[in-house]
């Protein structure tokens, strides 16, 4: 069968000062073994020579194209692609991970032929050490209804809201974009976007490397307000949209106060006492929801109850587990 009689795939690249790594990022994607794809590199304003690099791969593959703009972040790089985009499918890979030969292949399979729109793989988290940890291969390809969907990526046990490791029909972004100046980006939109899918066809296949260097954007000390704003957005359309769901989105809320909190305790930076009260006020409220959420972990219920015990004792507990495990 011709290219031509195969859907077209759209890859969107931000790129961004990855130099070292967006090389063999854009070589796993001209590899796959699905070819009737585009690669819409999206420069958003690198000065290490990364640019160059994407101008030279565009010159020697015509299913790559380049696109310059001024440094307006990850989500402003990402709409730009989407906007460029001729795919009747989407994708998205980050500039410096890189994806197995066959993912594109086993997703659009397992998306038409469970007649969905949305697919999902398997992760490699990639460490600098060389250390490979694959996630979700624990389980069968099977489809999962937006209920169990919503909870899977609430609970990254098989899946998250990252925008990489799937395959979009182009038309659930009709209206829907990245918002500009955020962090954690993808978790202001995802759960929209399964929403409108309704179904998500899983392949258990780890095919998507993340890859976990150390001075990325999600490595760095910056504390990351936004995942708690985007968490509480994703709660109250639950609570609109599937009131029946609410524990999901509740629960989701204040396990994300926890985590924002504990990125403090992490990084070694003084939290601020006022936000320290909204945390308990956050997890405080949302207690009769989390009583309720079956699928959390017996660790993660004691860790709230901990928290709201005495967060003194819990910023001891947790420093003292980050000094034995290094983290």
């Amino acid at each position: 069968m011709s290219n031509t009689a195969l859907p077209l795939i759209s890859v969107v690249v931000p790129v961004y000062n990855v130099k070292p790594y967006v090389a063999k990022c854009l070589d796993s994607i001209l590899r796959q073994t699905y070819t009737n794809i585009e690669i819409i590199v999206v420069d958003d304003g690198s000065t290490d020579g990364s640019e160059l690099i994407c101008d030279d791969y565009s010159n020697k593959d015509p299913r790559i194209t380049v696109i310059h703009q001024r440094n307006t972040g990850l989500a402003a790089a990402r709409n730009t692609g989407i906007d460029a985009a001729h795919g009747e499918y989407l994708g998205f890979v980050d500039s410096d991970d890189f994806i197995e030969p066959f993912m594109y292949e086993k997703l659009l399979n397992a998306a038409q032929k469970n007649n969905c729109v949305l697919a999902v793989c398997g992760i490699n988290y990639v460490f600098d050490n060389g250390t490979v940890i694959p996630k979700a291969n624990i389980e069968p390809d099977q489809v999962f209804d937006f209920p169990d969907a919503i909870t899977e990526m609430n609970t990254y046990r098989l899946f998250d809201m990252g925008a990489w490791s799937k395959l979009y029909k182009s038309e659930l972004f009709d209206g829907i974009r990245f918002p500009v100046g955020k962090l954690s980006e993808d978790f202001f939109i995802m759960f929209k976007i399964f929403d409108r899918a309704q179904k998500v066809a899983f392949v258990s296949d780890a095919c998507y490397n993340y890859y976990q260097r150390t001075n990325s954007i999600t490595k760095s000390k910056k504390i990351n307000h936004d995942f708690l704003e985007a968490a509480y957005k994703q709660m109250r359309y639950i609570d609109r949209n599937y009131p029946s769901l609410s524990v999901i989105g509740h629960t989701a809320y204040a396990s994300a106060a926890l985590t924002v909190y504990d990125s403090y305790l992490k990084n070694q930076v003084p939290c601020p006492e006022a936000f320290r009260k909204q945390c308990i006020s956050i997890i405080q409220n949302q207690k009769q929801y989390i009583a309720q959420a079956n699928y959390i972990s017996k660790a993660k219920r004691i860790q709230f109850h901990l928290f709201l015990i005495n967060a003194t004792l819990y910023k001891v507990i947790f420093m003292t587990y980050k000094i034995r495990n290094k983290i």
